[in-house]
């Protein structure tokens, strides 16, 4: 079963004169491209979620400076005798 939605307005008639597309057209774009605002609105994280993600980040960044330092690699290490490298 279809249902109907009436739209009243001069303005909204003339928007899709201009686009070349069919009122209902422009309507339902409309209302999908809200719809996806929405869902995009709804999807931010919420405080304790951040708070949790911050922990976490923190977390693996004191393990990656826990860790020993990498060696630093000399001249003569990486490259050849005719400045190409190894």
């Amino acid at each position: 079963m279809v249902r109907q939605l009436n739209i009243r307005s001069d303005e909204g008639y003339e928007i899709a004169q201009r686009l070349g597309k069919t009122t209902t057209d422009v309507v339902l774009s409309a209302l999908r491209e809200y719809q996806a605002q929405q869902r995009g609105a709804s999807a931010c994280m919420t405080a304790p979620e951040a708070e949790t993600n911050y922990r976490t980040l923190m977390k693996a960044v004191a393990a990656a400076h826990a860790k020993a330092p990498a060696k630093i690699l000399t001249d003569e290490e990486m490259y050849d005798e005719f400045g190409l490298p190894k």
